[in-house]
């Protein structure tokens, strides 16, 4: 029986979150479903783009956390993919989800490390520059892709420490696989047509994976796999390398590095190469370790290292470094001397974000800018952001120092390999500055090095804040 004064039913009001989730549930099937009956083709995928941003939606309301696991993947494994059915670039739209998730949601850490001051520095120069310049779409449109892909070192360092290692860890399983696919296309199926089978990620034509260096009249194909350009895929693999001896253990750990380091050869990228020689030359000199590890390091990497000079392809590759008769170097040197003439009147805020020539590679052919990191970022956006870009370089060099002089030579190898990178691949290539899949890469480096230096120094963060970013704990059982 039912008091007098009770009534019969109760209302209780739904919260925001609820809400959300009944109108996906609602009205994303009623649109869905009437585009692909009376809609053509723009109409179904348009539908499909309703569909995807509506999971996309729900997950980064409700499990944000899957957006950066699946990020990892993404960019390891699939760097160059597009949504299927949707012509947006991956990387770009799950990395915007990460930022735009890091900035609705509470996270598990709080504190600004210097890292992120310089790249902080680094992205209001660059919107300076953009704004003084920009004068149509595409400059916009190419510095967001870049803003994007830089904020993806803040949005990675609000993560509790436990998940950020998962990201890391996810992501170098994702670079083997990628490499494992880029060396069998490789060996066995130099056309490409393997690649075929990604083809609902936008992968597919014959030019994506194989690429050629023409050295003394013959040609040699060189290993891209998913990341499409050679060098990119140098600088990217040579990222999951240092991840990989700083997150993962055991057998895992050496069997991983050797496919990701042997891969890194296939590449033939000189710039990812001698990253890790000056990286693991700085650790030896450098780095305090007991006498066993130390030639236990030493002998590994100069087998390695032989290893890769008895394939004839990379010893031409890497002797022609040295020789005048390179076509590089000659054109970087072209490109130093044309610099100037390039910057005048631009100094203050550089010539745009959206030149041809970064997107064109016959346009870049003719202009031969700079193919040197630090001048490039003057060349695009002007000194002031070429000289946040140093600061950048200056701050992580420091810090990698600091990972040098630590106990553990797994902080070491990624501190030398930063300094490394910066001193080698930074100042003889240019994805990290034209291409966003490299930045963000080059992002995820910056990242894991900040976490080697919280662990050397002992100065790991306090994870205990709770929020819808932090990794969850396990809910102990009761046995009573």
């Amino acid at each position: 029986m039912l008091r007098a004064d009770e009534s019969v039913t109760t209302s209780v009001p739904m919260n925001i979150s609820k809400r959300v989730d009944a109108a996906l549930i609602v009205v994303v099937p009623f649109f869905v479903t009437f585009l692909m009956i009376f809609g053509g083709t723009p109409a179904k995928l348009g539908a499909f783009a309703l569909v995807g941003l509506a999971v996309g939606a729900y997950i980064g309301l409700r499990h944000p956390t899957y957006l950066t696991r699946t990020l990892a993947f993404s960019l390891g494994a699939l760097p160059f993919g597009y949504l299927p059915g949707v012509h947006a670039p991956l990387v770009f739209t799950l990395g915007f989800s990460v930022v735009l998730a890091s900035v609705i949601h509470r996270t598990g850490v709080s504190r600004v490390t210097y890292g992120e001051m310089a790249v902080i520095t680094l992205i209001v120069t660059s919107a300076l520059s953009v704004v003084a310049t920009g004068s149509a779409t595409v400059d916009y449109t190419e510095f967001g892709k870049w803003l994007v892909s830089t904020l993806v070192v803040v949005s990675l360092l609000r993560l509790p420490r436990r998940e950020l290692e998962l990201f890391g860890r996810i992501y170098v399983y994702a670079a083997s696989l990628a490499a494992a696919f880029a060396v069998v296309i490789l060996a066995g199926d130099p056309s490409g047509k393997l690649i075929g089978y990604l083809s609902p990620f936008g992968y597919g034509t014959e030019e994506d994976s194989a690429r050629r260096v023409y050295t003394g009249g013959t040609t040699t194909v060189r290993l891209a796999g998913t990341y499409i350009d050679p060098n990119a895929a140098g600088i990217g693999l040579f990222v999951a390398l240092m991840l990989c001896v700083l997150l993962i253990r055991g057998r895992t750990r050496w069997a991983l590095s050797a496919l990701l380091f042997g891969a890194i050869v296939l590449t033939l990228s000189r710039a990812a190469l001698f990253s890790v020689v000056f990286g693991v030359v700085l650790m030896l000199l450098f780095q305090t370790m007991r006498t066993r590890d130390r030639a236990v390091i030493i002998g590994g990497f100069f087998a390695a290292f032989v290893a890769a000079l008895s394939i004839p392809t990379v010893r031409s590759r890497v002797l022609s470094s040295f020789g005048s008769g390179d076509a590089g170097s000659s054109a970087r040197g072209d490109a130093l001397v044309d610099f100037p003439g390039h910057m005048a009147g631009h100094w203050l805020f550089g010539l745009g974000w959206g030149r041809t020539e970064f997107k064109d590679p016959g346009s870049a052919f003719e202009v031969n800018y700079v193919a040197n990191a630090p001048l490039l970022s003057v060349y695009r956006g002007g000194i002031l952001a070429g000289l946040a870009f140093v600061a950048v370089i200056v701050v992580g060099a420091i810090i990698g120092y600091r990972c040098l002089r630590s106990k553990n030579w797994e902080h070491g190898f990624i501190g030398g390999g930063f300094i490394g990178f910066s001193v080698v691949a930074l100042q003889l290539d240019f994805p990290v500055v034209t291409i966003p899949a490299t930045t963000m890469a080059f992002s995820v480096l910056i990242v894991f090095l900040v976490v080697a230096w919280e662990k050397a120094t002992d100065n790991v963060p306090d994870d205990r804040s709770r929020g819808p970013l932090t990794a969850p704990r396990p809910v102990p059982s009761n046995t009573a």
